[in-house]
């Protein structure tokens, strides 16, 4: 699980930490910074999935499709009022590991690592460092801008790169066994740390459903939903194959849905690809072409959750956009109760008073809100446990702790 998150000059955030439960939920007006984190987080799985720095920011290409859509709005922007470099320090827990990355990274002209570090709780100390002056190992950059690093196991780590400059994306992706000379230590314990820390970071994934891309035939074979819910028919389909998961489906289904929701079917081609089909109380049949925007989303939602993989970090952007007021607490409760160490991490983002109201008492104390300083124009965060009223307000109407203000008050 990522357990916190520090943000230093990038974007709207001048120097923040931000604590992350099982269930996390960011509060904040429009432009408060909501975005930026989960786009902070995004980094960090374009971190764990080894793309060069330039490719996370600007997005990636191959041939004529999109293997990685890039951050909103690229490198402009990417620094709090034009700093130079961004610093992103996060903490994981990881089985029984506690691990602390560090990396900071220069925006112009281009995308470099200036200075990473990997500290792991059970070595005492640093697994590798740049500058390494704590290790008393190399500098952190060698002449024409290429990067080396030391370790508390070797101070001779060679980076295993087909980058002239490795410096151009994490060296968590680099490191290689090499016996220095006079060395006879391996490196095999802090690769496979760096390793895990790759696999918990490119484990995030972004529900951000697309309704226009999900009322087509898809080839029912497919098992996962697609970053914009494009899979959506087959990946119900594979989930109704087992009685269990098809009520689980129906249920919340049923509970979200206004009509009352009998059945749900699969209309299949001769080519093996398939349709959703819900079918209400009464036999009228709704294929997914016709149903509205908003069940769409709903749908894609409730699918993202139950065939999250486990140990997945899943970020989700207004969650009840679509939804009536009465179904977005329901939609709260399906989300929280999915988010356990064992299962699956949450952040989502809401403006919604009717999803608060259904969440627990525990995740709202949890949930984080986000404002802009008059003064500065940089997002503060505060977990709303630490708001003044908050016992008050979470007994009396959840829904009112949207509105920050007024627990200061």
């Amino acid at each position: 699980m990522l357990t916190s998150i520090r943000l230093k000059n990038f974007k709207s955030f001048a120097d923040q930490t931000v604590e992350l439960s099982p269930f996390t939920l960011l509060l904040g007006a429009n432009g408060s910074g909501k975005s930026n984190l989960l786009d902070a987080l995004r980094f960090l799985q374009g971190v764990g999935l080894d793309l060069p720095l330039c490719d996370i920011f600007r997005g990636r290409v191959d041939g004529r499709r999109e293997v990685w859509p890039g951050l909103r709005g690229g490198t402009q922007g990417a620094t709090h009022r034009g700093a130079k470099s961004f610093t992103l320090e996060s903490r994981w827990t990881i089985g029984k590991e506690e691990l602390t990355h560090k990396i900071t990274c220069q925006v112009e002209p281009d995308v470099i690592v200036e200075h990473e570090s990997l500290e792991a709780k059970s070595a005492g100390g640093m697994l590798f460092d740049t500058p390494t002056s704590a290790l008393k190992g190399l500098e952190g950059f060698a002449s024409g801008g290429a990067m080396k690093a030391a370790s508390k196991k070797s101070r001779t780590m060679r980076l295993a790169s087909m980058d002239r400059n490795p410096a151009r994306r994490s060296l968590l992706g680099q490191i290689e066994h090499h016996r220095g000379r006079g060395d006879d230590v391996s490196l095999s314990d802090v690769i496979a740390l760096c390793n895990a820390l790759q696999v918990a970071m490119r484990s995030t994934l972004s529900l951000d459903i697309d309704p226009s891309r999900m009322r087509g035939y898809v080839p029912h074979e497919i098992e996962n939903l697609g970053a914009g819910g494009q899979n959506l028919s087959a990946v119900l389909r594979w989930l109704c194959q087992e009685a269990d998961h098809k009520d689980d489906v129906l249920g919340w289904v049923r509970a979200i849905f206004a009509p009352e929701i009998s059945d749900i079917e699969f209309a299949e081609t001769g080519l093996g690809d398939v349709m959703m089909v819900l079918v209400e109380k009464g036999g009228i049949r709704v294929p997914a072409p016709s149903l509205p925007d908003g069940a769409l989303r709903a749908l894609g939602k409730i699918a993202g959750v139950l065939t999250a993989p486990e140990g997945s970090l899943l970020l989700v952007e207004d969650p009840d956009d679509g939804m009536h007021p009465e179904r977005a607490g329901l939609l709260a409760q399906l989300l929280e109760g999915a988010a356990r160490p064992s299962v699956c991490q949450i952040v989502a983002t809401t403006h919604s008073p009717a999803l608060l109201r259904g969440v627990s008492k525990q995740g709202l104390s949890r949930a984080i809100a986000l404002e802009r300083d008059p003064e500065t124009c940089a997002t503060t965060a505060r977990r709303l446990a630490d708001l003044p009223r908050f016992e008050d307000m979470a007994e009396r109407d959840p829904g009112e702790l949207l509105f920050s203000k007024a627990l200061a008050g």
